[in-house]
């Protein structure tokens, strides 16, 4: 009698039981071989995954505030090219020059010296002092800055010291006034510091 005929003889309570143990059996194997490593696997997983989504929730938030910040590079654009223009390059700097040598003189100044010196170089610009002394009324020298101050390039006036004052023929004060007058140049191709 082989082995199937003896399992046809158990009572169906045992044939039950037997079936029973063979589905735990299997269920067990799946268990432990299949579903257990799986769920390992994603338990691991999990909290790179919520990594990765509050990364994904941060670019997202990002991606929204893409107008605004486009919107900024424009401006930042606009800005830069409105600073190029008040910095003038190489071959603008003696008509600059002139023009300020024309300012004073519209406003009733005698120069008495207007001396360019060496460029400074800085990071991306460079710094174009000039030595100035001029002759003139109080309310001309004053005149002077304020036409300096308002022409489109940068031009700085400093180190003013106003001295010996005289009568003029005119019977005004005529003062002697020193200053230095800076001015700036882009340097193109200036690496950054």
């Amino acid at each position: 009698m082989n082995f199937a005929d003896r399992i046809l003889r158990f009572s169906p309570g045992i044939k039950l039981l037997i079936l029973a143990s063979i589905l735990v059996g299997v269920l067990g194997v799946y268990w432990q071989f299949f579903y257990r490593p799986l769920v390992q696997d994603i338990n691991n997983m999990e909290p790179e995954l919520a990594r990765l989504k509050a990364e994904l929730s941060t670019k997202r938030e990002i991606i929204k505030e893409k107008p605004k910040y486009e919107a900024e590079l424009k401006e930042t654009r606009r800005k830069l090219i409105l600073a190029l223009k008040q910095l003038p390059d190489k071959s603008e700097i003696p008509a600059l020059l002139e023009n300020v040598s024309a300012l004073g003189k519209a406003s009733g100044l005698e120069f008495t010296l207007f001396r360019p010196k060496k460029e400074v170089p800085r990071n991306f610009y460079a710094e174009i002092p000039v030595n100035i002394k001029v002759q003139g009324r109080y309310a001309d020298i004053l005149n002077f800055f304020y036409k300096v101050s308002r022409m489109p390039r940068i031009v700085n006036i400093s180190n003013i010291v106003m001295t010996s004052p005289r009568k003029s023929a005119s019977g005004g004060i005529i003062l002697t006034t020193t200053c230095n007058a800076t001015t700036y140049k882009f340097i193109e191709g200036a690496k950054k510091k």
